[in-house]
């Protein structure tokens, strides 16, 4: 009846499954034919089972193990295939519960099926206690082992690991103690099993696996088993089994059983004192008098009570509540005492396993785990075994030699690293810190094992042991980690993940330490060991801008740049005099590589200046030499027999040359680093941090001690004080030792004035158990402590409320001193005199720079860089200020990130747009100098966008900026300049036909205010970018002159400040007299011309010669040029300087006389000697050409970002009119100006780069000052004017001078204008003819060579002018 209940609520087919397995008849178990397929069967049954196992909950119910399986395993042991598929089966319903479930549910109703499974485990080890079915299993394993390694096949290896896996499936169950109701020294389901382990001689293999090298893939599984072998015994009680008790143990013991009657004598006697004699049969209601209740009467009490201080109304009360996640873990771990038997069996198998098995296997295990070819988290069982077994060893008989493979420095550095591990993933993962706090807590007995164990070398009586245990100390106490993982631990206690024995063995642990290192350091006088190094805080990054404005300041930057030479100096000494290595693996060049050979070399004068700047000397040496075995030409990196001391010279001029090289990117840009190599090199990169952040110091023992002064450390010892009674005698001593530690060493007793902590010491003294001999030591504690906090609060009635709350050492000095003691301390300290007459300074400095307003910089930082007492900080300025009164607190002084601008309109802003219109809208930049006057910053387009919706404006072309200076007078002159300056001339002829026919087409033209409007927003649009550029090209051309002495000339005072003489002075000391000469003399003929043409437009200077154009890139020419009134390039459309067009011909006459260089004045003997150097003018040229490449690749970007705009069919037509128009004006002019029309013409060629639609024509001039007439080749025009018809007169243009490189002053001083210009006439066809190679100009229109366009229609000339120019910037 009971069976075909329980098959009822089964599964139909499992039951039919069930049935077919067989029958017991007595003795003999009768299996079915189809055995073998129902096994099977049940297997994939399993496999397919759901969530809630309902398929294994079945299978327990129905006891099928205990019935059929293990009776067909032994029964039918010889049928092979049939034993393996049971034990296959077997393995599989004996796995853990957690691993079928994933991990315990929460859930009510998926826990209850989880203990459900569970129950049936606690069932299946019972069954499993079988003599038989353990020697069956142990000679099957022992068959496989006995074969060789050649023989075995897979099956074999496989039916090997599922033996082992099902004796660890078996041991593997928790006991259940409220089922077995066991007592210690008494037989459980568990010695039962170890019972049966021992009879059919399964240890002896377990031994055999674990000594044997060639089974070292079954170690893991083997230290599993021998781990589950030993979960309810700790080592103490297996290696003192069977040992004779010592008349002092037993004595030990019978005082132990002593304390306990009289404990419990003593509780009968306080609870028959705190009770009458007589025993009152009525209860009563008792009125207390002078004691009021909630209303005028006397309170009434229920009850019987013989003192009124008695009278309590906590009786119902209950305690509050603590939330689930917030509850103390529980220790779930068991140990019990097994019978006499199990444990002299256990001992003898541990002391087997120590002398032939331990060493081996934990090698084995460690080598898994380190090569990870173990599953996650077994090294909790090598923790285990490491632990188990040297405390084993400790206690029974200590032998360093049988341990040696985990007694080490490397197994405590081991241990340490796994701690910290476990540490950190129980405070980041939450969910699983339970299993974490577990692992930490094997981790940290395994600790205390080792520093135990060397405790216990450095107490044997052999010196040897000794020494070793000294050297082992001495490393251990050397490493700040080994030292302080205790109070990193105490400090991180959380009793929520943390078990009360894991703190019960971390005290004692930390008390063992201190005990060792307290005997360790008797006697020595000084104890070196590592402290790690307080990394300085890093100074915040100054911005780009700053960086660029300190990087600009020469004297900044020649400062940096000695001391950086003054420190390699000494090392390249040592390394030219051969006393130091220089090193042999320097590569400049690069085959492989897809860069020019020039720029490689380039390059690598670029790597060895910055080794030299970073304090590499020895890679820079080794660079130059490698270079110059590469590039020996021009002896650019020295000569090939060159000196130590010219090497070293030459170091040195690279090193303080400015080569434009861009610095090294950062390191975190740096993303094509190899994984491989980063994987390879992360070793040694943690060591070197590792030394870095380390030093050395003296130990002091109590400076070590006084870390543990720590209110998270004491609130530890505390928390396990309170669990005095359930402690052992060595918890509470050691407890109470560390509480004296503190108070007595450290001399802080005010720390443990807690309420806590005296309410646990009124406790232990009211306890009976006080009177003991264990617990006197605690109560005079506990009455010392308390006597010093009644003596305190004599003097200080606070201290009563200081009870509440844990203190620190902030608290104990305001405690000891008086409160407020700390900050008097502070400011005492930070405190820094200033008279009478730096205050007068400072406040005179504030007031100077409080509106300086520059860069990042605030009020302070002037503040710092003018006063007199350098040593004074930033901090201590800000406070002088706050007691001067003259500033209210520091964010007064905050840095200023910048204008910020503004986005709503007040009224007050729209009126003073409205102003600043009407003032300025005759102006030539409207927009321009209505930005400049407003007090709120805004762009220009929300500028723009409000005067359109205020009606100042009815349309954006009003406030571009004008081109001349009226309606009538620059603007529309500057406009006939761009037309090909022909609208002054009234002549018609034939050649002049044509090009009126153009203009006229322009003028017709309905676009052509827009074309206007175009170009005035293009100009506004790359206002930004051209200033960038221009700034960027400005910068880059110090490159062919001494950097620091020409940046250093530019230090000396403002562009407004600086005297033109003293300009002059300088530059003829460079050795510029012939450019100032040439300038001057440009100067002089530009006044002549004007004089006789009336010309008002600008002049490009255009150096042609090498000299003059390392002239116009050098800054402190170029300030020259500015002072006296030069203009510099507008933007990326101007190359050139040019003499400004509103200049008369007196101005620019007295502008030349005051640049007139002084007499007496010649070039410097160091600049000479300079020049003269091919070295420095290599890096010249390297320099230009990597400033020319800059230069070119900017040009480049910024006309592909202007070829995406649509360009106006206008302006290509102007620029194709003017490029037609310009020779044939030239031809005019210069057959007006020649007698001979036939000479033969030059060929002017562009430059990249030129804005040729607002460029005239230019002329030349010679060596002598004499103008030549320059014009296009017939092949090269697009208008062939090679032959003119007789009698045709060609109008007179007018004549744009051009500075050239070439002129000179020599035949200047007494020509006429006329006559000069007379003696050009004559000369020209002389020039032209004998110097074919005549420089050409810069601002000269391009030419078509290819085809002519005079048959070709205009707006398919400027089509094809589109097309070719895209096709030359690709």
């Amino acid at each position: 009846m009971m069976e075909s209940t329980m098959y009822s609520t089964m599964n139909v087919e499992l039951v039919s499954a069930c049935s077919a397995l067989g029958c017991l008849e007595g003795n003999k178990y009768q299996k079915e034919p189809d055995c073998l397929e129902t096994l099977k069967d049940l297997i994939r049954f399993l496999r397919r089972e759901d969530e809630t196992c309902d398929i294994r909950r079945q299978l327990g119910n129905a006891q099928i193990l205990q019935n059929d399986l293990l009776y067909i395993t032994k029964q039918y042991n010889k049928d092979t295939e049939l034993f393996e598929t049971c034990i296959r089966l077997l393995v599989n319903l004996t796995q853990s519960p957690e691993i079928c479930f994933q991990k315990v549910p929460e859930d009510k109703m998926f826990r209850n099926y989880f203990l459900e499974v569970l129950s049936h485990l606690q069932s299946y080890k019972e069954a499993f206690a079988d003599e038989e079915l353990m020697g069956l299993l142990a000679r099957k394993l022992k068959k496989l082992l006995d074969l060789e390694w050649e023989s075995r096949r897979e099956d074999h290896t496989l039916l090997m690991e599922r033996i082992l896996l099902l004796v660890r499936n078996i041991l593997h169950v928790p006991a259940d103690p409220g089922y077995e109701k066991r007592t210690d020294d008494d037989a459980s389901v568990h010695d039962q099993v170890l019972w049966a382990l021992n009879m059919s001689g399964m240890d002896k293999l377990i031994l055999y696996i674990a000594s044997s090298e060639a089974e070292q893939q079954w170690c893991m599984h083997a230290v599993e088993i021998i781990s589950l072998m030993f979960r309810e015994q700790t080592p103490e009680q297996v290696a003192k089994a069977g040992e004779a008790r010592l008349a002092s143990e037993r004595q030990k013991d019978e005082q132990e059983l002593e304390m306990i009657r009289q404990q419990e004598l003593a509780e009968k006697r306080a609870k028959v004192m705190a009770t009458s004699a007589r025993h009152s049969r009525f209860g009563g209601t008792f009125c207390v008098k002078n004691m009021k209740s909630i209303s005028d009467r006397d309170i009434i009490y229920h009850a019987a009570i013989q003192n009124s201080n008695n009278i309590t109304f906590d009786n119902k009360k209950e305690p509050k509540k603590k939330p689930k996640n917030r509850m103390p873990m529980k220790d779930t771990s068991i140990t019990r005492r097994s019978t006499l038997s199990i444990r002299l069996f256990l001992k003898e198998f541990c002391i087997l396993f120590i002398e032939n098995c331990y060493n081996p296997l934990m090698h084995a295990v460690k080598d898994h785990i380190m090569h990870q070819r173990a599953q996650e988290n077994d090294d909790s069982f090598y923790l285990w075994a490491m632990r188990f077994f040297m405390e084993f060893n400790r206690l029974h008989r200590f032998r360093v030699d049988i341990v040696s493979e985990t007694f080490s420095v490397q197994s405590f550095f081991y241990v340490q690293t796994q701690i910290i591990k476990y540490l950190d993933m129980m405070t980041t993962d939450k969910k699983e810190a339970p299993a974490w706090s577990k692992r930490m807590h094997l981790g940290l007995k395994a600790y205390g094992e080792l520093v135990a164990s060397v405790d216990a070398m450095a107490r044997s009586g052999d010196p040897k042991i000794r020494e070793s245990a000294r050297v082992i100390q001495s490393n251990i106490f050397y490493v700040i980690e080994y030292r302080e993982v205790f109070l990193t631990l105490l400090k991180k206690y959380n009793e929520v993940y943390c078990t009360r024995s894991y703190l019960k063995d971390l005290i004692e642990t930390t008390h063992t330490f201190i005990k060792m290192l307290e005997r360790y350091c008797k006697g020595k006088n000084t104890i070196m060991v590592q402290k790690k190094k307080r990394k300085q805080k890093q100074r915040r990054r100054r911005p780009t801008a700053q960086r660029q404005q300190h990087a600009e300041q020469p004297g900044e930057a020649d400062e940096e740049l000695n001391a950086l030479w003054d420190n390699i100096t000494s090392d390249l000494s040592a390394m030219f005099q051969g006393r130091e290595d220089i090193p042999e693996n320097a590569v400049p060049f690069d085959a492989a590589s897809e860069l020019p050979v020039e720029e490689q070399r380039a390059d690598a004068m670029v790597r060895i200046q910055r080794s030299l700047r970073t304090g590499q000397p020895g890679d820079s040496i080794a660079l130059l030499r490698a270079a110059r075995e590469v590039w020996p030409e021009n002896d650019i990196f020295g000569a090939v027999d060159i000196g130590p001391e010219d090497e070293f010279m030459a170091l040195r001029e690279i090193h303080f040359t400015n080569l434009n090289a861009a610095p090294p990117p950062p390191v975190d840009e740096a993303n094509d680093v190899n994984e491989e190599e980063f994987e390879d090199e992360e070793d040694e990169l943690l060591e070197a941090e590792r030394r870095e952040d380390r030093t050395e110091e003296e130990f002091n023992l109590k400076v070590f001690i006084n870390k543990f002064s720590h209110p998270e450390v004491i609130r530890c010892y505390v928390q396990l004080l309170k669990d005095y009674r359930s402690n052992s005698a060595l918890t509470n001593h050691c407890i109470v030792k560390m509480l004296h530690r503190v108070s007595w060493d450290c001399d802080k007793t005010a720390l443990l004035f807690q309420i806590s902590l005296f309410r646990i010491f009124q406790k232990i003294v009211n306890d009976p158990i006080a009177s003991t001999t264990s617990m006197k030591e605690t109560v005079k504690f506990s009455k010392f402590i308390v006597g010093k906090f009644f003596e305190m609060a004599a003097s200080n009635p606070k201290m009563y409320m200081e009870l509440l709350f844990w203190k620190d050492a902030r608290d104990l000095f305001e405690i000891s001193e008086g409160y407020g003691a700390v900050m008097e301390k502070k400011s005492k300290k930070s405190s820094v005199e200033w008279r009478e007459e730096e205050q007068h300074e400072l406040a005179q400095l504030y007031e100077e720079h409080n509106e300086t307003v520059e860069g990042d910089k605030d009020v302070v930082d002037h503040i710092m860089e003018h006063i007199i007492d350098d040593s004074r900080t930033r901090r201590q300025i800000i406070t002088q200020l706050q007691r001067q009164g003259i500033i209210d607190s520091a964010a007064d002084l905050k840095r200023k990130k910048g204008a910020k601008r503004v986005t709503i309109w007040r009224e007050d802003h729209e009126f003073e747009l409205r102003n600043l219109f009407e003032q300025h809208k005759g102006s030539d930049d409207i927009l321009g100098n209505i930005m400049n006057g407003m007090t709120e910053k805004r762009s220009k387009a929300k500028v723009m966008d409000k005067l359109l919706g205020l009606g100042l404006v009815q349309d954006r072309k009003e406030l571009y900026k004008k081109r001349g200076g009226g309606k009538g007078g620059k603007a529309e002159k500057k406009r006939r300049g761009r037309r090909g300056n022909s609208d002054d001339d009234d002549d018609d002829d034939d050649d002049g036909g044509g090009l009126e026919n153009d203009r006229n087409f322009i003028d017709d033209m309905d676009e052509e205010d827009e074309f206007e409007g175009f170009l005035a927003q293009h100009k506004r649009d790359s206002q930004d970018a051209s200033a960038y550029d221009s700034k960027t090209e400005s910068e880059s051309s110090d490159a062919s002159e001494d950097e620091a002495s020409s940046e250093e000339d530019e230090a000396g005072g403002t562009e407004e400040g600086a005297s033109v003489n003293s300009l002059i002075k300088k530059l003829q000391e460079k050795g510029l007299t012939e450019q100032i000469l040439w300038v001057q003399s440009g100067l002089r003929s530009t006044a002549d011309d004007r004089e006789k043409d009336k010309d008002e437009q600008a002049i490009p200077i255009v150096p042609l010669s090498e000299e003059n154009g390392d002239a116009m890139d050098n800054k402190l020419f170029q300030r020259m040029l500015k002072t006296v009134g030069i203009s510099a390039p507008n933007g990326h459309e101007e190359t050139f300087w040019r003499i400004p067009g509103h200049l008369d011909p007196e101005q620019l006459r007295e502008m030349a006389d005051s640049i007139e260089p002084q007499e007496g004045v010649a070039e410097s003997a160091a600049e000479r000697k300079k020049k003269s150097n091919p070295r420095y003018k290599a890096l010249k040229e390297m320099a230009r050409q990597r400033r020319q490449e800059k230069k070119t690749s900017k040009d480049r970007g910024r006309r592909k970002e202007r070829r995406r705009e649509d360009v106006p069919v206008t302006e290509v037509i102007s620029q194709v009119m003017d490029e037609e128009r310009l020779p044939m004006e030239t031809e005019r002019g210069e057959e007006s100006d020649s007698d001979d029309g036939g000479a033969t013409r030059e060929r002017v060629s562009p430059r990249s780069g030129q804005r040729r639609s607002r460029v005239k024509r230019a002329l030349q001039s010679d060596s002598s000052d004499n103008e030549s007439t320059v014009e296009p080749s017939p092949s090269d025009s697009p208008v062939t004017n090679e032959t003119q018809p007789p009698g045709t007169s060609q109008p007179a243009a007018k004549r744009s001078r051009l500075l050239l490189s070439s002129d000179d002053d020599s035949d200047r001083e007494g020509d006429t204008p006329r006559t000069r210009a007379t003696q050009g006439q004559s000369q020209a066809p002389t020039d032209s003819q004998t110097n074919p190679s005549l420089p050409t100009t810069d601002l000269a229109m391009d030419s078509d060579s290819q085809d002519s366009d005079d048959d070709m229609p205009l707006h398919r000339v400027a089509r094809r002018r589109i097309v070719e120019s895209d096709s030359d910037e690709d």
